[in-house]
């Protein structure tokens, strides 16, 4: 794999052609691999050495599943319906983000049901609902078949909403309170009320040759880390990893055209995993 910049990252990824997820070193080799691993749409490196994983394929074995360091199966959690969204909270439970009709669900680590909401929506079924995070007290939700971003109380009361280009996926919040989402076209900042300050895209960065950026990554030093999607045709067309600082130069990439296939979602693991993954 090719990798380019001064401060190289460590990273987990899931590939959705391999079904695998995979470890990958600064200098783009792959450490190891955790086999038949598949439809992975959301992942966690957890601080006590645990994965965390959303998987969405087959809607009778959809859920999230734990490993433990090993690679053995810690809890393993079937929803019934498809799950692009996972996220582990500090008191220990996991947020899903379920299909069919949306549906929040916060779980303990038996499996036990601490809250549910439902999420208004009457769409496309496999379009109601893609990242979903629980964050300070709400609930944020990109909803590609409205062209929403949502955020809703615990009740699921909608407290705002903001709209956004077609076939977005992730997010991150910025410090300010400021949203940069991911799209099919590329990464847009929101501010506070829903206007489009920034953006990133193809003709900002052509030598990436963005397919569909799905997973993004907030750095401790304020750039993104970006995972560039290859599915629905686009196999070996563009770079899979990239970071970019706010002036949109591209600080270090990872293209494993040689190895990988389609990376969707990543964590960068030279970061603080408490930081990462409970902030």
């Amino acid at each position: 794999m090719k990798v380019l910049g001064d401060k190289c990252h460590t990273l987990i990824c899931s590939d959705t052609d391999l079904k695998k997820l995979l470890l990958v070193d600064k200098d783009g080799s792959v450490t190891k691999e955790i086999c038949d691993i598949n439809g992975v749409f959301d992942l966690w490196s957890l601080p006590d050495g645990k994965i965390l994983y959303a998987h969405n394929s087959g809607s009778k074995t959809a859920g999230i599943t734990i490993l433990d360091s090993t690679g053995s199966v810690e809890m393993n959690y079937i929803a019934n319906r498809e799950v692009f969204s996972c996220q582990p909270l500090q008191n220990g439970n996991i947020l899903l983000g379920l299909l069919g009709e949306p549906q929040l669900r916060e779980i303990d680590c038996e499996g036990n049901i601490t809250n549910q909401i439902d999420i208004p929506y009457d769409g496309i079924s496999h379009e109601g609902m893609r990242m979903a995070r629980k964050i300070d007290n709400a609930y944020l939700v990109v909803q590609p078949g409205l062209n929403k971003i949502r955020k809703l109380s615990l009740n699921g009361e909608i407290i705002k909403e903001f709209e956004i280009h077609p076939d977005a996926f992730g997010f991150v919040v910025l410090p300010n309170g400021n949203i940069v989402y991911t799209c099919m076209s590329g990464a847009y900042e929101l501010d506070e009320n829903g206007e489009e300050i920034w953006s990133l895209t193809n003709d900002d960065i052509p030598q990436i040759n963005i397919c569909w950026l799905l997973g993004i990554q907030l750095l401790s030093n304020g750039n993104l880390v970006f995972v560039n999607w290859m599915g629905h045709g686009h196999l070996d067309e563009g770079v899979h990893f990239f970071e970019v600082n706010r002036k949109k130069e591209i600080v270090w990439f990872l293209d494993g055209r040689k190895t990988l296939k389609m990376p969707a979602a990543f964590q960068i693991l030279d970061e603080d995993p408490m930081a990462v993954c409970y902030t």
